[in-house]
């Protein structure tokens, strides 16, 4: 077997963007700053403001995280004088990470419950749509559940919410907006009764779909033009139902009726804009987005969770407003724990553990060697291996080679 030989160095992740102000919700957050390349540090986030290089020749505009001293000596090098960086997205290379308060392998096994207890409720509540009187009591003590396990491992529950298979995707979907919607919050900084909102908005965010005809919801092919008009109008059939229930306050009800709008004016039901969608509707928006597009459909596979997020970034600043999606894949990673990948030295392992600062470069469970063999699983953080880095998820049958529940110390 191959030995990794570790090294003092971190990988760089560079995203090509052009440079925006940043929003959450209708506070806006700091702007980018100019400083001079003399004062720059590892770990800061260079931005690109569009300026033309004519105007700016001595703007130094290539967008990412710096990630040495090295990299900084080049730039100076090569006579640069200014730069602009992102304060929201730079990071402090000698800061630790936040610690879970609860390790993985003993979080599964409470996030396990959590998921399977939402997943039954879920499915109860949406099949009782159709008939009479409704009950939302199992809802807030749910929530509460979620909030207090991703406070103890946040990797926990958004890991099962990639991991679990089912048929039934409209139960599962609505588990799984929840958790990413409420991780993604708290990642924002909201305060906890907010949270609460978040949670309650990502259960209820497809009531409506109940009281769709299911062989419209389950088609196999392209929708007509009157069953698109039939689908999405399960936005508006569900806010009128959930607006019967005393317990569900107005920002929760938001946000259900704002998740298909669209930062650039093009969403449904009302074709909102900008700061016209509150901050939940574009939290259940992303999150709504991410899960369906990494799930099996009944028209579709389910998209590897890195091209997921790929595929949301190129939609940045038109669907979502400058800023989220950036802050939603720092979130969740580019490779969510859980996701099987294989590493440039053709090594293949699990994703064990994700990295804020650096989301391309998470640590790996390393557990098969170049040929395919089964090895003693080998703990490797990829920030600090020099030249070694993720080259592709593997595929769905590649992955099923792995026991990843088994290996993360989860439940089977």
């Amino acid at each position: 077997m191959r030995r990794f030989e570790a090294y003092r160095s971190y990988p760089v992740w560079k995203f090509q963007a052009k440079a925006r102000t940043l929003h959450a919700g209708d506070q806006e957050l700091m702007a980018h700053i100019k400083i001079p390349v003399a004062t720059l540090r590892p770990g800061m986030y260079i931005v690109d403001p569009g300026i033309s290089w004519l105007k700016a020749p001595l703007l130094y505009m290539q967008e990412g995280i710096l990630a040495s001293n090295d990299e900084i000596n080049g730039i100076i090098l090569q006579g640069f004088a200014e730069a602009y960086y992102d304060p929201e997205r730079s990071c402090d290379e000698n800061a630790a990470a936040p610690q879970p308060n609860t390790p993985l392998a003993v979080e599964l096994q409470n996030a396990n419950r959590i998921y399977e207890d939402a997943y039954e409720n879920v499915k109860n509540f949406l099949e009782s749509a159709r008939g009479g009187a409704l009950d939302l009591t199992f809802a807030r003590p749910l929530v509460g559940d979620i909030i207090k396990s991703l406070s103890r491992n946040v990797d926990a529950l958004v890991t099962l919410s990639l991991l679990k298979k089912t048929d039934e995707y409209t139960y599962a979907h609505s588990v799984n907006v929840t958790i990413f919607a409420v991780a993604f919050a708290n990642f924002l900084g909201m305060p906890e009764d907010r949270l609460h909102s978040v949670g309650l908005s990502g259960l209820l965010h497809d009531y409506g779909k109940a009281l769709i005809p299911h062989e419209i919801l389950t088609a196999p092919r392209s929708l007509t033009f009157q069953e698109v008009e039939t689908m999405r109008s399960h936005v508006q059939l569900g806010v009128e139902k959930i607006k019967q229930f005393s317990s569900v306050d107005q920002e929760t009800t938001e946000g259900i009726e704002q998740h298909h709008e669209k930062h650039n004016g093009t969403g449904y039901p009302y074709r909102l804009s900008g700061k016209q969608i509150g901050v939940i509707g574009r939290i259940l928006s992303l999150s709504d987005v991410y899960d369906a597009l990494s799930s099996k459909r009944v028209y579709k596979g389910a998209l590897p969770p890195n091209k997921a997020l790929g595929m949301m970034y190129k939609m940045r600043g038109q669907a979502w407003a400058p800023g989220y999606v950036e802050r939603f894949i720092k979130m969740v990673g580019i490779f969510p724990v859980g996701t099987a990948v294989e590493l440039s030295n053709e090594h293949r392992g699990i994703v064990c553990r994700s990295n804020t600062n650096f989301p391309a470069q998470p640590c790996v469970l390393v557990a098969q060697d170049p040929d395919g063999r089964t090895i003693q699983p080998q703990f490797v953080d990829l920030t600090r291996y020099i030249g070694l880095r993720i080259t592709r998820s593997l595929s769905v049958a590649e992955s099923a080679e792995f026991d990843i529940p088994a290996l993360l110390g989860g439940p089977a």
